[in-house]
């Protein structure tokens, strides 16, 4: 604030504000390595995915092929 008038506010005042409340702010390789998680992350979830899918075809098999042999 201005030293001889308290209700002024300087540039310089505003400056330090902003600058304060633009450390908080996320930076262009913040939301780049952001992305590079979010890809990462993405390609684990489909990994998992085709993996349970594959294994719950395969448990339908066995159950199938159980079946079948009682009842035939």
């Amino acid at each position: 604030m201005a030293a001889n008038n308290p209700s002024l506010v300087t540039r310089e005042d505003l400056r330090q504000e902003l600058q304060n409340e633009l450390r908080h702010y996320a930076t262009k390789e913040d939301v780049a390595n952001l992305r590079t998680d979010i890809s990462q992350a993405e390609t684990r979830l489909i990994k998992w995915m085709v993996a349970s899918v594959l294994a719950g075809a395969a448990v339908a098999a066995a159950i199938t092929s159980v079946i079948q042999r009682f009842v035939a």
